[in-house]
């Protein structure tokens, strides 16, 4: 039977809907609504997180209808891989200004750290799950994000066809799911997709590159040019400049291909300005990508973790900050 355009669900708002609860007995916002934050090196697993914030079956079908990569397969010693499991849990720590290679080890293995100030909150991740990152966040602090300032070599976007028939993965399709989460006060979306502003760009291919672009990817939705995903044309609209979440990933400064194109970002004084304001940051590594392309064979580490650590510092407290 043919199905009526007028009758049509977006999948954001049917099979990937996902409607938040009150938490700690109150909506956020409310007077005497109290924020639960955990104590420095309290782990808490996404299926409890999932129970604790989505009303009805909606813990049921975050866990089934949404994917997550496993983790990179690299070999210590003769049989040992640190990294292979999937990144499902959010580990409290105290405040670190500078991180070094110790910190990256547990990111890696799955586990991302969560370190907080007066006045802000810094996600590490090692995969781009922005939605548990959402979720999280909103049980500990019962805030949301507003709008998002996103830096990337891929866009993570994905059309309603695309999450029809398949269960995809968190981190490369997050950009469309995050639609998917509704308010618990009137099932709005938490942030539509007007409300996330891409920087992007993509660098000429050298042979010191170690994967290979997908030629089916969707380097950008289709609205939008890559001229205007420049970060010089992105930082000229006061929206975004205002966003309350950054989120940046590693990829799109790595390896130096990339931080020829992207290099400027950093120098730029309303950047600066910007991840000073946010009250959310969200660093990924994306150990995968970080020397180039879409595609890697095996499913390893990428490039120099030691770059990676100096470039994390660098980002979290840049000379413009």
């Amino acid at each position: 039977m043919l199905i009526r355009y007028a009758d049509w669900v977006r999948p954001t708002d049917g099979a990937f809907r996902f409607v938040l609860r009150a938490v700690h007995g109150r909506i956020p916002g409310e007077v005497g609504f109290t924020p639960s934050v955990p104590p420095s090196g309290a782990c808490t697993r996404m299926e409890e997180i999932a129970r604790a914030v989505l009303t009805e079956d909606g813990p049921e079908r975050f866990e089934a209808r949404i994917a997550r990569w496993s983790g990179p397969e690299d070999v210590r010693g003769s049989e040992r891989q640190p990294y292979l499991g999937v990144q499902d849990a959010f580990v409290e720590a105290a405040w670190q200004d500078r991180l070094n290679r110790a910190a990256l080890e547990p990111v890696l293995e799955g586990r991302a750290l969560v370190m907080r100030s007066a006045a802000r909150t810094d996600y590490l991740l090692r995969d781009h799950h922005m939605l548990d990152v959402a979720l999280y966040h909103y049980l500990t602090t019962g805030e949301l994000p507003r709008r998002l300032l996103h830096a990337d070599r891929h866009s993570d976007w994905c059309s309603d066809a695309f999450l029809e028939r398949r269960t995809p993965l968190q981190a490369a399709t997050w950009w469309k799911l995050l639609e998917g989460l509704k308010r618990a006060e009137d099932g709005s979306a938490v942030v539509e997709e007007r409300d996330v502003h891409l920087i992007w760009a993509r660098a000429v291919r050298t042979g010191r590159m170690s994967g290979r672009d997908l030629d089916d990817a969707v380097p950008l939705p289709s609205w939008l040019a890559p001229e205007d995903c420049t970060w010089e044309r992105v930082l000229e609209r006061e929206d975004a400049r205002a966003a309350d979440w950054v989120s940046l990933d590693l990829d799109y400064f790595q390896p130096s291909a990339q931080l020829a194109v992207s290099h400027g970002l950093l120098r730029d004084e309303r950047f600066g300005l910007t991840l000073r304001q946010a009250k959310v940051r969200i660093f990924v590594l994306s150990p995968q990508f970080t020397n180039g392309g879409d595609k890697v064979e095996p499913w390893t580490v990428q490039g120099s973790l030691a770059s990676s650590v100096r470039l994390l510092n660098l980002l979290r407290s840049p000379r413009s900050v």
